[in-house]
């Protein structure tokens, strides 16, 4: 082969080269024993945020402050003694950002041993630590869960007999009638409790599908009608929207997180001498990934400033007779929908609860032919 060719040849083997390692979805470093970085992929620059090139740079540059003088010498020392490494460390982006990283560096000889290189890979698994804090907090909730289930049942016994002696009392003749009702009140209202406590923890995981905006539209739209009527409040609906847009939720739990906030609209209603009754407007949410935006205003007497911050905590309640649960379903069900809900009250003007829902999150290339 002529020397011409073998140049040509070996600049395509270096753009192929080139090219293959930008094509690795992980950052790919190449370093000397000192940790002078010689090479480094695209993928390497997108995600450190680099302006510039990080083959001006050395390996310890990339960690934080705290351990450059520890840690990233030790990890160069095990790669040159035991000739790999792996594990995890928080890097440093050119913002001043940090992520954390799972590393794979691995010695390489080459043709001349006396210059080794160390070929490292690097891949962001932030989100997957997010995902494991997820998971442990779960994992926590069910222990809890099953916790209040057990003192649930361990309650609920005694409850129905303190319950049923008292009913049984006020058949006979006992001096204070009165004393015997205020425990029968008592026990029924821990019985209720025990009721919600149970249906809390026994709430059934999602079971997402896509549907059609309108098919969301439709729903709230008839359980609002429904409950108005019941309350002899006025309704109002307004849509700004395109119905035909996609939504992923559970039908049958949005009905429920729904209901207690129309609910408390229309007791608002009913409290006040206030006439405007109730309006529900769907419209087109703010930015991705939210689609829909349903909102519920009254015109009510509102909500006093200090308790607005304990809307949606468990038993928080201003009207006498409630348990104060039911925002409480809402909040915890459209978590579980990947939704949201902010509310907004002015004393003496009304309240506002926004409600927001994801839509289809599918990549274009699954939902229409390119």
């Amino acid at each position: 082969m002529k020397i011409n060719e073998l140049a040509t040849n070996q600049g395509r083997s270096d753009r192929f080269f080139q090219f293959v390692l930008d094509a690795v979805n992980s950052g790919i470093l190449i370093l000397d024993p000192a940790g002078k970085i010689l090479f480094s992929n695209s993928k390497a620059h997108e995600l450190f945020l680099s302006p510039y090139p990080l083959d001006i740079m050395k390996f310890e540059q990339l960690f934080l402050e705290q351990d450059r003088k520890i840690l990233v010498p030790n990890i160069l020392k095990l790669v040159k003694d035991r000739g790999e490494f792996q594990g995890e460390a928080m890097l440093k982006k050119a913002d001043g950002t940090g992520f954390m990283a799972h590393l794979s560096i691995a010695a390489w000889q080459g043709q001349d041993e006396s210059k080794p290189v160390f070929i490292v890979t690097l891949t962001d698994i932030s989100r997957l630590k997010d995902i494991e804090k997820h998971l442990h907090k779960s994992d926590r909730m069910i222990y809890l869960g099953q916790m209040l289930d057990d003192i649930s049942h361990q309650i609920r016994n005694p409850v129905l007999a303190i319950g049923g002696f008292a009913r049984r009392l006020l058949t006979s003749r006992v001096e204070k009638p009165e004393y015997v009702r205020v425990i029968m009140e008592e026990a029924n209202r821990l019985e209720q409790l025990l009721d919600v406590l149970t249906r809390f923890i026994q709430l059934p995981k999602p079971k997402f599908s896509i549907c059609k905006a309108q098919n969301i539209i439709d729903l709230i739209t008839a359980l609002a009608e429904e409950t108005c009527t019941r309350f002899q409040v006025n309704l109002r609906i307004s849509t700004i929207y395109d119905s035909g847009h996609f939504i992923v939720t559970d039908l049958g739990l949005l009905k429920s997180a729904m209901e207690p906030v129309i609910v408390n609209a229309c007791e608002a209603c009913t409290e006040s001498d206030r006439k405007g009754g109730l309006h529900i407007g769907f419209e087109q949410a703010g930015t991705p990934p939210w689609r829909l935006r349903i909102t519920i205003t009254d015109y009510g007497i509102g909500i006093r400033p200090p308790f607005i911050d304990r809307i949606f905590y468990p038993f928080f309640t201003t009207k006498t007779g409630h348990l104060g649960m039911g925002l409480t379903f809402t909040k915890r069900i459209l978590d579980e929908l990947e939704g949201k809900i902010q509310i907004k009250s002015s004393f003496g003007e009304g309240t506002r609860f926004i409600v927001e829902l994801p839509g289809d999150r599918r990549r274009p290339i699954r939902t229409k032919l390119l």
